[in-house]
């Protein structure tokens, strides 16, 4: 059991960069058209006058992000009953990154045996958020209908998932560590530091149980739609705002996928030919009834 957590963990991790690489490069150099699908509603070209309007900032599309990743504000104008369990669990989850972020600091950087109660209370506290936001999502997810029209079965392993998750951390820290933050610490800092190779190889059940189910977030984190959601901020894919001038990365690209061949057909797209073509004809007879 021991020997298989290590190997899963550092695995999990090795894998999560080389998928999370390989999913990024998929999307940055996927074609243009392609990207409508991530930014619905969202581009400055989807507005008749786009031309008059000024472009975003960097500064602009950073505050965006950061009010949407962390306020969840579409949903709150969308959704607003879905939005309050939505909020309490990424409230309990953003606390909980910076959690462990502590813990791998304070491990390090200070004396373990001086830790207060403080560092229990915020991981306590922070789980508790996650866990009852989770609790009530997945009940929403169930109970009701149009949110169950959106979502496939596997969503619902993912929440239940996702709870296991957080009670075997709890189990953790206050069963295996019996809330004693000095405990932890000197446990995470042998961890981080690996002056306790021992520890490694043969963990208890407890912390064991927690970094299993860790590492297989980790494997399926890349695929997921939370990667999805941050990708949206992606220059090109959120506003895509980048000018088509000439000479631009933006009119290459789009040059490039003229070039490419009508795979399909219909009525008005006869096939065999390129796309450069057909956009051509387009223009020059267009539909009936066209405006």
């Amino acid at each position: 059991m021991g020997m298989f957590v290590f190997f899963f963990f550092y695995a999990s991790i090795v894998f999560f960069i080389v998928a999370t690489l390989g999913r990024v490069r998929k999307t940055v150099n996927a074609p243009v058209h392609l990207h409508w699908e991530l930014y619905k509603r969202s581009s400055l070209y989807e507005l008749s006058d786009w031309w008059t309007r000024p472009h975003n900032t960097l500064g602009g599309k950073l505050g965006t992000m950061i009010l949407d990743i962390l306020t969840l504000r579409e949903f709150f104008h969308r959704n607003r009953r879905f939005w309050y369990p939505l909020f309490v669990f990424h409230a309990g989850l953003y606390l909980l990154i910076l959690w462990h972020a502590w813990l791998f600091i304070r491990s390090v950087a200070l004396n373990v045996e001086t830790a207060s109660a403080f560092g229990w209370f915020w991981g306590i506290f922070s789980t508790l958020l996650t866990l009852v936001g989770g609790a009530m999502i997945l009940w929403m997810r169930m109970t009701d209908e149009e949110l169950k029209v959106h979502y496939p079965p596997i969503h619902y392993v993912k929440w239940i998932f996702v709870i296991l998750t957080l009670l075997g951390g709890v189990y953790a820290v206050d069963v295996h560590f019996g809330s004693r933050m000095p405990a932890l610490l000197k446990y995470v800092r042998e961890q981080v530091t690996f002056s306790d190779f021992e520890h490694k190889l043969h963990p208890a059940f407890g912390p064991a149980f927690h970094i299993a189910f860790a590492s297989a977030w980790l494997i399926y984190l890349p695929f997921s739609h939370v990667f999805q959601v941050f990708f949206r901020y992606y220059h090109y894919l959120r506003w895509d705002d980048v000018s088509n001038v000439r000479g631009s990365e933006m009119e290459k690209r789009v040059k490039e996928n003229l070039e490419r061949p009508v795979s399909w057909s219909a009525p008005h797209i006869p096939s065999g030919k390129r796309w450069k073509e057909v956009a051509s004809e387009l223009h020059q007879n267009p539909p009936s009834g066209a405006r």
